[in-house]
């Protein structure tokens, strides 16, 4: 198909089209980069003990101008509503590098891991129609989740979102 007098070339990104922020976050050296489907960035602690290697992960999502934190958040306490003693803390604000997220703490009990605690950090920004939704999350797992929750909370500090 060709192209009429007039045509216009659109690309992605661009001015009229811009592209979701960049994120970055630093790990450990004993943590190792992991491929996980829809995700942006992924690690795990690589030396593991137990049968649940520490981790975060960060996806991006892009969502309709309407949605708001809250709704990130009230999907959140609904997919946790369905685990086995599922508990969602109240949610928190928080800044890190001029960006600011809302986090919230969330844990359940799974049959073959035992505890499982996770930390959700949520940042949305407004692009034209769409917005932006950047969801960090740290999870670990068993009997050493409470001592391992300190590390992953280290990694997610150190997230960073440009535009």
């Amino acid at each position: 198909m060709s192209a009429g007098a007039g045509a216009q070339t659109l690309s992605y990104p661009s001015t009229q089209f811009p592209g979701p922020p960049s994120v970055t976050v630093q790990i450990p050296a004993e943590w190792s980069p992991v491929r996980v489907p829809g995700t942006l960035l992924a690690a795990r602690r690589t030396a593991s003990e137990s049968r649940f290697a520490p981790n975060v992960v960060i996806r991006g999502f892009t969502r309709s101008g309407a949605f708001t934190i809250g709704r990130a958040l009230a999907e959140l306490k609904a997919f946790v509503a369905e685990k086995r003693a599922g508990e969602m803390e109240q949610p928190f604000a928080v800044e890190m590098d001029g960006v600011p997220f809302v986090g919230v703490n969330v844990s359940w009990r799974d049959e073959a891991v035992g505890d499982v605690v996770q930390a959700h950090l949520f940042a949305g920004a407004r692009r034209g129609q769409v917005v932006d939704l950047l969801q960090v999350t740290g999870s670990v797992g068993g009997p050493d989740a409470g001592r391992e929750y300190t590390g992953i909370q280290r990694v997610m500090q150190t997230v960073r979102v440009t535009r």
